[in-house]
């Protein structure tokens, strides 16, 4: 659950030195993503986060302020997977009036990538398998 007073996003977004080899690696983060399989609004809505995410300077989320070259390492593991996660979770709030909605959605996003990879760490199936 993401403490909506905690988050920030770095409003600073910059193309950098190399904005072709940025593009290039923006375009293939957004193939993984597999956005043809969401309806298009929610696509366009997780593109724009996403780019967001990947131009900011910096990105702040609790009480972590994250280096653009962290975000986009993260940005890297995303996919359809990870999306449709974000996709439930941003569904499921019902209980709170979002004010900026591309900031939560960014959060939503860069959450669901750090828990994809501590929920395989925590799995009850995978787990069992590893005990003798």
């Amino acid at each position: 659950k993401i403490d909506l007073s905690q988050k920030e996003v770095s409003q600073s977004v910059s193309a950098g030195a190399d904005g072709l080899a940025a593009e290039e690696e923006l375009a293939d983060i957004l193939d993984a993503c597999e956005l043809y399989c969401f309806e298009p609004e929610t696509a366009k809505v997780f593109e724009n986060a996403i780019e967001r995410l990947f131009y900011s300077d910096s990105f702040r989320i609790g009480n972590a302020t994250l280096p653009q070259s962290r975000v986009r390492a993260k940005l890297r593991l995303l996919d359809g997977m990870v999306l449709r996660t974000a996709e439930d979770k941003l569904h499921a709030n019902l209980e709170h009036n979002v004010k900026n909605s591309t900031a939560y959605t960014m959060a939503v996003i860069f959450t669901c990538i750090a828990e994809s990879e501590s929920d395989l760490l925590l799995d009850p199936y995978l787990n069992s398998l590893r005990s003798p």
